[in-house]
Order: C-alpha cells, then structure tokens, then sequence
C-alpha cells in the first residue's frame, strides 16, 4: 500500500505479522514494529465505508470522484469548494514530466471538496476532487 506523510509518498508492505510485533517493509527498508496492546473481540468491525459512496467526510449523497490521470504536481486549482463545474471546464493545472496539463473535468456538477492543494505531488489514481 501507499501512504501519504505531509507532501512524501511510501510504500508500505507488511512482511510478517505475529500477536506482539510486526515487520514491515518502508520502501524496501525492513523494520520490526512492537505492536501495543489492545482489547481483542470477537465482533466484526464493521464495513468501511467506500470514499466514493453515500457517506463521505460525513456528508451524504453520491459523489463522484475526479482522479489525476497521471502522477505530478499540482500547480494550481481552477475551482473552489462549491463551484459548479461542467464536462470540459479547466479545473486544474498539473504539472508532469517538465509539462503542464490542463485537467478538465469529466463530469459536470458542484464541487464539494478538493483533495490537494497547490504543491502538492500526486500519483496517478489520488483523487483531487469529490463532486456532486
């Protein structure tokens, strides 16, 4: 899996894994890591819930989500939380390999949440707004 600490991406794969400890892999790095106590059940936890279903953020509806189509940096965002948008408007500037892209979104609707912020680096896939 991939996780996102601040602005750095790792890559994170759980070698092995036993009631008091852990080793993981941090981009090829192993480490072992002691694991605190906490109170077993035999409940199940529950479903989570999917980012793009009825709940997101503690919101309800149906959101779609608008995913960079390639890894980069932003550079800047075109729209705001709560801005209607419509398919093919300019929503984002990307820039990836030396060259700026211009994303225009697939789908028309408000803007409910943006994802990023300028500066940040993205990977193919993250999602950079969630729209209603």
């Amino acid at each position: 899996m991939k996780i996102r600490v601040e602005k750095k991406w790792y890559t994170i794969e759980i070698d092995s894994i036993s009631p008091d400890s852990a080793v993981v892999l941090v981009d090829g790095e192993r480490f072992e890591v002691k694991l605190a106590d906490v109170e077993k059940t035999s409940e199940p936890m529950g479903e989570v819930p999917n980012p793009t279903s009825d709940s997101v953020g503690g919101r309800t509806g149906n959101f779609k989500e608008f995913k960079s189509p390639m890894p980069g940096i932003i550079i800047s965002i075109l729209v705001q939380t709560g801005d209607d948008v419509s398919e093919g408007q300019d929503i984002c500037v990307l820039e990836s390999m030396k060259m700026r892209q211009t994303l225009k979104s697939d789908m028309a609707g408000t803007i409910m949440e943006t994802g990023v912020s300028p500066g940040d680096q993205i990977l193919d896939g993250d999602v950079i707004f969630l729209i209603k």
